[in-house]
């Protein structure tokens, strides 16, 4: 087996040219490190700009958005008590709603005839 042999030689260290200090993040490639307050700022103003999905939508005295189909509307509620619980309890209630928009899902058009 024979070793690798580089078809150029790899130059020495010692004849590589000096940087000066003080100018090596001018000619440095990309960006420099945003500040973590840059971030949240940055995060914040994003976070503003997305639109609230029930924007337009009917609600009720409450401010709970209104579809006319009262187990949907019920689910929406459970949602809209998220915000108040801690991130591990919040799997159980999606999959709650999930299965009761499932099962009025699969009946609808049920009552219809």
């Amino acid at each position: 087996m024979t070793e690798y042999q580089p078809e150029e030689p790899v130059a020495d260290l010692e004849e590589a040219p000096e940087e000066d200090p003080e100018n090596v993040l001018e000619d440095a490639p990309g960006e420099v490190e945003e500040t973590a307050e840059e971030r949240t700022a940055r995060e914040d103003e994003l976070l503003a700009e997305e639109p609230d999905p029930g924007v337009g939508l009917p609600r009720d005295e409450d401010g709970d958005i209104q579809t006319g189909h009262p187990a949907v509307d019920e689910v929406l509620r459970s949602l809209g008590a998220l915000d108040g619980t801690p991130v591990d309890e919040h799997v159980a209630v999606f999959e709650q709603a999930h299965e009761q928009l499932r099962r009025t899902l699969s009946g609808a058009g049920d009552d219809q005839a």
